[in-house]
């Protein structure tokens, strides 16, 4: 049973987004008899509707509305119109990552202490550390279905690893394997099939091997009676009451009518880019630099997913493109040993 609930509803927790976030929140509340209203500015999709083709599928999943990027680092030169790779659609950026679920190292959560100053950086430590968040891990780890946690194998290694594997071993690294991943890596353990190695992990898993909301958390939900999902609608402006309390939020339907949906709570799970575009753009006479910005700081110290990227030809045929798409780890590298001339590692 689907919910549906009234735009003056007041009892409602509005959740905006339906990813990591939003779509795990949305079932957790809905499960304890809360009712929620979820918004996503995206469509809705499932495995079936998943395409096996990176560019056909990028414009079927990603944020492809006009944006511009700012400042002096070279995608804003270079790229300044290229659009973020963050799906827009039921089950955000969960549909297209690779599912490596990788714990941080007790160095990760004290960056500025372990660190100390870095030019050109904003670093801080974390109020928290890896101990205290443990057991929220594993309880991470045992919903997500996480390889090489709770006795789960690993994924087998496809021919892209295998080389890999060789090249690693050859210079004398010891942590390699296939990674901890959110993909189920056997039909005995969890309620998900197993692996395929089709290789379009970035695409959607058509065959929901890969954890994502889209298919786990926001159907849960539903089945509950308690979580209306809303596609298609994108929020606006969240508005707040005399007091300062949040009290509705405004969004735009898929037909372009501007609705309000009352609330008792509201979420921001946009993610990098639209929640502080969504948090920015409520400013109001009480908050002339939008909501929960007393520091001044939301919309600022944003930090693009730099990667690095080596190619080669083989002399024989590897078939990279079989398999899931991060094929393997080398970890022995991953440390904070400040001697090699910079800090952290990965």
């Amino acid at each position: 049973m689907v919910a549906k609930f009234d735009l003056n509803d007041d009892s409602v927790v509005v959740i905006i987004g339906t990813g990591a976030g939003g779509g795990v929140l949305a079932n957790e509340l809905a499960q304890k008899g809360v009712k929620v209203v979820a918004l996503e500015a995206g469509g809705r999709y499932l495995p079936e509707d998943y395409i096996n083709d990176e560019w056909e599928s990028f414009g079927q999943l990603a944020w492809l509305d006009a944006r511009t990027t700012s400042g002096d680092w070279r995608v804003a030169k270079d790229f300044s119109g290229l659009p973020a790779w963050i799906v827009k659609a039921v089950g955000g950026t969960t549909t297209h990552w690779a599912g490596a679920s990788i714990r941080f190292q007790d160095h990760e959560w004290k960056a500025l202490s372990t660190y100390g100053a870095v030019e050109g950086a904003n670093l801080l430590d974390w109020p928290i550390d890896g101990a205290e968040m443990a057991p929220w891990y594993e309880k991470a780890e045992e919903k997500l279905g996480v390889t090489r946690t709770g006795n789960r194998p690993g994924l087998p290694g496809n021919n892209n690893y295998l080389v890999f594997e060789k090249g690693a071993k050859s210079l004398g690294y010891k942590e390699v394997h296939t990674g901890r991943m959110a993909i189920q890596s056997s039909d005995e353990t969890g309620n998900r099939i197993s692996c395929q190695q089709t290789g379009f992990c970035f695409q959607g898993c058509k065959w929901g091997a890969k954890w994502s909301a889209a298919y786990t958390d926001i159907p849960d939900g539903e089945a509950t009676g308690n979580l209306e999902v809303r596609d298609r609608c994108h929020v606006a402006k969240i508005l707040h009451d005399d007091t300062g309390k949040v009290t509705a939020v405004e969004y735009f339907d898929k037909d372009g009518n501007k609705l309000t949906q009352k609330a008792r709570i509201v979420c921001v799970a946009g993610n990098t880019i639209e929640s502080p575009r969504l948090l920015l753009n409520s400013a109001s006479e009480m908050f002339p630099n939008g909501l929960a910005n007393s520091s001044d700081q939301v919309g600022r110290n944003y930090m693009r997913h730099v990667t690095g990227s080596v190619y080669a030809i083989f002399d024989k045929p590897v078939r990279m493109w079989r398999g899931t798409t991060m094929a393997g780890i080398v970890q022995d590298e991953a440390r904070h040993d400040p001697s090699r001339g910079f800090v952290g590692a990965a």
